[in-house]
Parts: structure tokens; sequence; C-alpha cells
């Protein structure tokens, strides 16, 4: 499977870069990485890290993928993934599942693999005892060297490779073909996807796989890499142990797979039936190197501004509601080793392509003539440099999963690997001499290559869409332009300080897990202080009521409340100006309305704390409903609806819920006539009915605060919030599911497999204990379906469970199931999958499952007490049902055994209470 980077947040991109691997000047790798090599030639690499706590991921990297696959193996790096895991010399099968089980993984090709163009890589995470690691790199090697290869297992795998093709078969196939068409031109690449083809997997045998496998499977092909809470010489012993005996076979020859830049413009225009939306995307293919030397570590962080700047100018203009566009971006991101792309990616408004087009090319040709501005680039800078920061100050909660993709990106891409310190003081090192003639460089260097354009849209645009020829003649002439029309930016924004009387706050009750107060205004409040990250601080403020309180228009009006809350301004901050607001500041602070709660979610690091809540106050006290924002989301959710059920998808969905839902008017799709009641007016009052007063509110706050400073804080911007006026208060909606078995068939589209989405309404009562018992129900079953439906019969590539049980669902609770299969297949799938549960029911499973699932629960729970997150969650449900508690491993298990699975399964489930909704295409070929 191709892994590809896109970049289209800032924020995201510098995580990737920061936490991935760069380099200064021919910089060695960082100290803390250690590496080496055996005599065989295999390398590892070992890095300590403790997070999680008493974990490890141990990654088996091969140096070959798909493009290594002669003419009759096409496919079959990724088939061989497959194989890994149907049994080794060592380990047959059913070992290997029940290892994997025991750790909490899901087992088969890809579920803990990956198959790409260079690499296919082997993932495991495992306890930290010393046993553990010795088994987890036991397995490893077996992979590397022991594969099996039964024929009777490759017969059988084939089918579950073909549901993986199938899988991945509809629109975004057919789009996306034609995307790596237009990027990889007719280089090795093109001819060498990793998922293959049909014919080839239906044609491997065991003597073609093991072909491959002996072929490039080789020591001197391979690195070992560990990342955990552990002591790095014993995993160093345990991996020269487990590897050093393995053999070269032969020399692997080495091959260097090129991909072209664009010899000439391009432009691709392609409808399709089923697509509901018009998309650009401009291209421009551009030589790369390594990230290995300071050089390239200062392009890199070129790029980044670059890219920052301009998607803030994209952002501003897509909320003007005449903007052509709904949302444009732009990104870059390398396809190997030597050649990288550059894109703009935009959402188009109807019949609005020559504007967007337009509008990114000036913005490109403003920066390529006259540069920044100065004040631009210094906010930039300053944002990056704070964003760095932060990821710094909370380096330690930085898990084993983010360092390992580094390092493996070190293996193959020749990226050096430093630590977040290093890269951290070599960016304040390089950007301050960056200026604004290397971005306007940057962009002229952008402008001079080749570009290849792909439009693609619906199939009734055709004729109202620009010609590919006049549309190039359109863009030529755009280029050859020396104007610009960009206006410039006002970065001298600051939100006033608020003048308000304290109040103060009360001490309640002081437990081991966290400490209760209350405020002078009512509001109470639990707090735990922690330090899994040292600088964040989460408050969540919480009511139970909802929009179910609501009539039918103020319920419209609260769907698009937050989005246009948040995007409207605040204070003396206008919409233009709140981008360039944010810039350089680390916190959010959204609202939220769901069916039957309300609130706000602020997350700050300490630095930004009062900025984060000074604007939280003034938000709530003088909101803004910008009439343009308004207008631009309207007109914006109009076209998607007007188009929405051009997507099969979409109408598979619709009738999902309206038939789980019985035509609940609450649970059915939007409407353009819903969109007519959304107005100024209106928002205003669904906003007052739920926001203007805080009485019955509750507040969480989490994180690295100290007692004291949190006091103040409460005392400052909470304790003093209105809570005189008792709004209206929750209000169930009452939705019946049905009580019989219900099927219903969509049949639209031409995508080559059936979606079926089965759903069985709860039948039991709401507990803490039901509701462990009930995630327990689906973590076997999820286990018993991969192994009955998924492995026995190949009858599909992916199928799982979920369930939904909150007491505040008000009946509006089921455990669902999911899959794709062969439209032939669909009645086989359907009983065996209902087989499965029946057998649960009768007790008919192996009972050292539960065990696994027992396991998982601790290994999880483990890692999860240590996180913001679940004590967010946890406190958050304790604030509004007292007598909530989580389950530790401990009272877990007596709760969670096999007949207690068996009993609950029996009253939770009726196995003639179904809701099956499939999705058929019109015909096949």
């Amino acid at each position: 499977m191709n892994k590809r980077r896109y970049f289209p947040i800032i924020l995201f991109f510098i995580l990737q870069l920061f936490t991935f691997s760069n380099t200064i000047k021919n910089l060695t790798p960082s100290e803390n990485l250690i590496s080496g090599k055996l005599d065989n030639g295999l390398e590892y690499y070992i890095l300590k890290n403790s997070k999680p706590e008493n974990r490890a991921s141990l990654n088996l990297v091969v140096k070959a993928g798909s493009l290594l696959e002669e003419e009759n193996q096409q496919g079959l790096a990724h088939f061989l993934e497959h194989m890994a895991f149907n049994g080794t010399t060592k380990y047959q099968k059913n070992e290997l599942v029940q290892y994997l089980q025991s750790l909490g993984l899901s087992f088969g090709g890809d579920l803990n693999a990956y198959t790409s163009f260079s690499e296919t890589v082997y993932k495991l995470q495992v306890p930290t005892s010393e046993n553990d690691l010795a088994i987890g790199l036991d397995v490893l090697k077996e992979w590397a060297s022991e594969i099996t290869l039964d024929s009777k297992d490759v017969e059988n795998e084939k089918k579950i490779i073909i549901e993986e093709w199938r899988l991945r078969q509809g629109i975004s196939q057919r789009v996306g073909d034609l995307q790596k068409k237009i990027l990889y031109g007719d280089s090795w690449y093109s001819k060498r996807f990793p998922i293959g083809f049909p014919e080839t997997i239906n044609n491997a045998t065991d003597k073609i796989l093991r072909d491959y496998y002996e072929k490039w499977y080789q020591p001197q092909n391979m690195a070992v890499v560990a990342v955990g809470d552990f002591n790095p010489s014993t995993i160093e012993k345990l991996i020269s142990e487990n590897f050093k005996g393995l053999k070269n076979k032969t020399i692997a020859e080495k091959k260097d797979f090129k991909i072209s830049l664009a010899k000439e413009d391009s432009i691709t225009i392609f409808t399709d039936p089923e697509l509901t939306t018009t998309n650009l995307n401009i291209m421009w293919k551009e030589n790369t190197t390594s990230i290995n030397n300071e050089e390239a570590f200062k392009k890199g962080l070129e790029k980044i501004l670059f890219n920052s700047i301009l998607n803030t100018r994209f952002s501003i203009l897509s909320k003007d509601k005449n903007s052509p566009f709904i949302y444009s971006s732009i990104y870059d991101f390398s396809l190997n080793n030597e050649t990288g792309l550059y894109v703009v990616s935009s959402l188009i408004r109807e019949n609005n392509t020559e504007e967007t087009i337009s509008t990114i090319v000036n913005n490109l040709k403003d920066i390529s003539i006259n540069g920044v501005s100065k004040a631009e680039l210094e906010s930039e800078k300053i944002n990056l440099i704070n964003n760095l920061k932060t990821l710094v100050n909370n380096k330690e909660s930085i898990k084993n999963d983010t360092y390992m993709s580094s390092i493996i990106d070190y293996i193959l891409n020749d990226n050096t690997f430093l630590t977040l310190d290093e890269e951290y003081a070599l960016t304040l090192k390089l950007i301050k001499d960056i200026s604004i003639d290397n971005l306007k460089t940057l962009s002229q260097n952008i402008l001079s290559l080749n570009y290849d354009v792909l439009i693609t849209s619906r199939e009734n645009m055709k004729n109202t869409l620009p010609k590919e020829e006049d549309l190039k003649v359109y863009i030529d002439n755009l280029l050859a332009q020396n104007i610009s029309n960009v206006k410039p930016f006002n970065f001298n924004i600051e939100l006033p300080e608020i003048e308000s009387i304290p109040g103060h706050t009360d001490t309640i009750e002081k437990n081991n897990d966290y400490t209760k107060l209350k405020l002078s205004n009512g509001i109470e409040v639990l707090y735990k202080e922690t330090d899994f990250d040292k600088d964040k601080i989460s408050f969540n403020l919480v009511k139970l009521q909802g929009n179910s309180s609501l009539d039918y228009s103020e319920y419209i009006n609260s769907l698009f409340l937050s989005e246009i809350l948040s995007n409207s301004g605040v204070g003396n901050i206008d919409y233009n100006s709140l981008d360039l607001y944010f810039k350089g500041k680390n916190f959010t602070v959204n609202s939220f309305v769901s069916d039957y709660t309300q609130g706000f979610k602020i997350t700050t690091n300490k630095e930004d704390l009062n900025e984060a809540l000074k604007y939280f106050k003034t938000l709530i006290t003088s909101p803004k409903f910008d009439e343009n924002i308004i207008e631009s989301t309207l007109k914006t959710n109009k076209e998607l609806i007007k188009n929405r059920d051009f997507s099969p998808r979409s109408v598979f969905r619709k009738t999902y819920l309206e038939t789980l839902n019985s035509n609940h008017p609450r649970r059915t799709s939007l409407e353009l006539k819903d969109l007519e009641v959304v107005t100024k007016d209106n928002l205003i009052k669904a906003y007052s009915n739920l926001f203007s007063s805080f009485k019955n509110y509750k507040l969480i706050v989490t994180g690295s605060i100290d007692e004291t400073t949190m006091i103040d804080i409460l005392n400052k911007y909470f304790a003093n919030l209105p809570t005189e006026t008792n709004l209206t208060a929750l209000k169930p909606l009452n939705i019946v599911y049905p009580k019989t078995n219900i099927r219903k068939e969509v049949i639209q589209g031409t995508d080559k497999k059936a979606t079926v989405v089965l759903t069985f309404p709860y039948q039991s009562t709401f507990t803490i204990e039901n509701r462990n018992l009930y995630n327990g129900l689906s973590s076997l079953l999820n286990i018993l379906l991969i192994e009955d439906v998924r492995e026995k019969i190949g009858g599909v590539y992916s199928i799982s469970s979920s369930v939904t049980l909150e007491k505040f669902n008000f009946g509006e609770n089921y455990l669902q199931i999911m899959f794709s299969t062969d439209t032939k297949r669909v009645d086989e799938v359907i009983l065996k999958t209902k087989s499965v549960i029946e057998n649960i029911q009768s007790g008919k499973f192996p009972e050292n499952k539960v065990l696994d699932i027992q396991k998982n629960y601790e290994l999880n729970f483990e890692t999860a007490l240590k996180t913001n997150n679940f004590w967010n969650n946890y406190l958050e449900k304790k604030n509004l049902i007292s007598d909530y508690e989580f389950y530790a491993p401990m009272r877990y298990n007596e709760i969670v055994n096999y007949n207690s699975i068996i009993n609950f399964s029996n009253r939770a489930l009726n196995i003639n209470n179904c809701v099956e909704i499939i999705l058929l295409p019109e015909k096949e070929d």
C-alpha cells in the first residue's frame, strides 16, 4: 500500500516534518538513535522512548516493494505480505493469530503491515518484558526468512486479496487511477501499483511467491527498528541473537526507478455521474533531494513558510460569499527520493473554474513578482517557531509510532533523523536567514515548471466546463502577465482586555482521581492536574440540553451555529482578520451542539492560557454572526445538497438513516428547504437559548495547570459567567428503531461490489456494567468475524463491528457491522456474519478469545490512563452521570468473562431484529 503524506494544514505539516526527519550540513543522526549492522548486512536502529510506558514498537523493514516485481509477479509483493500471517516454520497460523490477538492486535495482511512501491514493513506493538521483546523479535525473524507459503493457504488468501482489490473499486479509484497516470507518466511506478491485478493474483502460485521472497527478503536488504520504553542494550542483544544467523542467498541487484518531470503542460478534464463536486488540482513536478544537509533543511523551511502564507490567503478568500472556491490549499510531498510534487487543490463553486484558477495563479504570480510583505513573513516565522516550541515542550508525550515513521523515512529516503530539540535549534538558526527573496525565488521556480491540471466534475457539468484547449490558453495568458492585484493584510490585531468582576471558587471534595470545586455562580468543576503533556491544558464546559430542546427552526440553525460563529470573528476582529490573529498562538476555542449536550471546548498551552480565555469570554459575551459568512456557508451547503444524490454512497446513507430511525425528522438528511430558515436572527435566537445563561453547566479542567493558577483562572473567567436564567431543559427525541428484520437495497452506481451495513438495535438497559459488556462483545465479535468471514470463507477483506451505548442516547443504541463483498456473495456473507453472533449466544466459541479481550483491555487501559483524553472523557461523563466509573482491569475481568458475554449477548441482541441496508451497482461489466 502506498503511503503518501499530504500537508494541507501547516501545523500538521510541521508535525510531520519536525518529528519525522531533516538535517543540517552532513549531520549524523541524533546520538539518541543507536544503529548498527550485523555481519550479514542487516541494519538495526534502536530508540528509547517513554510513551506509551512499558510498550515497544518493533518493525521489520524490507527494502523491496512492488517496483521489484517481474511481469508475472504484479501484486505479489503485497500478496507475500499477506502470506506472512498464514504461518512460518516456527509459528503455525493459529499460533500467530493467538499471539497477535493476545497483544490486542488484529491479524492478517495489511492490518499490521503494509506494502508500498519501495518497501514492505511488518509492525508489532508489544509489552517490554524481556520475554515479550524476545518473542516479538523472533516473530519478525520468522517473517524475514521462514514464511511457509503453503499452497492451500495461497489459494485461500487469493479470495481475501481479491476482496481487497474489490474494496478499492469505485469513484475514488477511478479518479485516483487518473491522478496516478498524470503523476507517474510512463515510469515503472505506473506499471507496478502495489495491489496488482486480479489476473496475476489469481494466477499466483507458491513457487512464484517464493521466487520473489528468496530474491528480495535477504538480510542485506532489511532493517529492524525498535522504539520504546526499554533498555537499548537488551534490544541490541536480542536483535543480534535473532537475526545474525540469517544468510544472504544471492546479491540483490540495486535498481533505480525514476519519475520524469512533465515535459509539457497538460490539462485533463474528467467527468463522472457519481461525482458531486467540481475539484481542481494544479500540479508541478520538481526535482528534490533528501533532507540531509543544511541547505536542504533551509529549503524545507522556506516551503513551510511559503505554503502557510498562501494557505492563509486562500483561507481568508474562501470565506467571502463571492469567492470562486469553497476551499483552496497548497502543499508539497515526495513521489520518490528524487522527485517531489507541488499541488494546489481547490473545491470550486459551480461554474467558477476560470475564476478559481485566476485567483490561484495571481497569488503565485504576486509572490514571484513582489515577494511577500515583511509582516506576512515575520508572522509566519513566529507561527512556525511557536508551533515547534509547543511540540518541544510536549516532546515527552510523543508516541513510538511517530518516531518509528521518522526512522523508516531515514532508512529509505536518507532524511536524517534528529530529535525535536535538535530540529528546533536548527530552525532557530536558519529561519532568520530566510528572506522575502527566498520565497520570491521559490514561487518563480514553481511557475517555471510545466504544469498538469486535473479537473474532476459531475457528468451533467460536461457542457458547462471550459474546454481543455481553451483553459490552456487562459492559464498561459495568466502566467504571461506581469501584474498583481493582491491586497495586503493588516497584521496589527489584538483583542482588548475584558473588564469584569471576578467570582470565587470553593473546594468541595478531593479524592485520588480528581478535585471537585464549586464556583460562586453555581457552576461545578472537576479538575485533574496531569503531566502527560507538559504544556497542554483543556477546559470543557458542558451542559445536558442540546438542540433536542429547540423547535425545528432553531434546531436547523443550531446545526450551522458553531461553524458560522467560529468563522465570523470575535470582538473587534472580523472574519477577514481571524486567520491573521491566530498566527503564533497555540490555542483553540470551539463551541459544540449535539442532540443532548452543548458547550465549549478550549485547548491551550501555558503561554496562551489567558489569551485563550479572553477569546472565549469575548466570544460568549459578544457573539458575531456575520452576514457574509452566513451567506457563504449557505451557498456552499446548497450546492452540496443539490448535487448530493449523484453519489450512490450519499443515497445509501440517506436510506440507512431514514430506515433505522423510522423517518424521524431529526435523523433525515438536510434538504434545500431546510436552509431557508437559517438567518442571522434565527442563529442569534438559537445561540441565546443555548448559551446566554450558564446555569447547570459543568466544567472539566485537565492538564499541566497547578491548582493555584487554575483557581485564579476560574475566578477571572468562569465564576462570573451569567447563571440567572434556567434555559430549556433536555428533551428526549423519542426515536423508535424497527422491531423486526428490515432489508432495503439501494441500486445505484457502477462499483463492482456490494456495501452492507447490518444494525442490531440494543435490547437491554443502560448500566455501566452493560456498557463494558457491550464493548467486550464487540471486541469478541471483531476477532471471530475476521476468523470466520475473512479467513475461512474469504468473503471480505475488512469487516468490523461497533457499538454505542450511552445513558443519554434515550434508546438510540445499537451494534453495527459493516463490510463490502462480491455482489454474488451478499447473502452468503450476511448469513455467515449472523451465524457468528448466534455462535456467541450459544457459547460456541473458544474461551481463550475472552482472555485475549481481557489482555487487550489491560494493555489499552494502562496506556490510556496516562493520557489527557482518558481523563477528559471520564470526568465529562462523571460530571453528567454521578455514579459513572471506569473499570480497572481486575474489575473488568470480573465483569467481562466467557459466561457473562454469552448471557449479555442474548439480552442485548435479537438476531431477528436487524436492519440490513445494501448498496448494489446498477449493472456490472
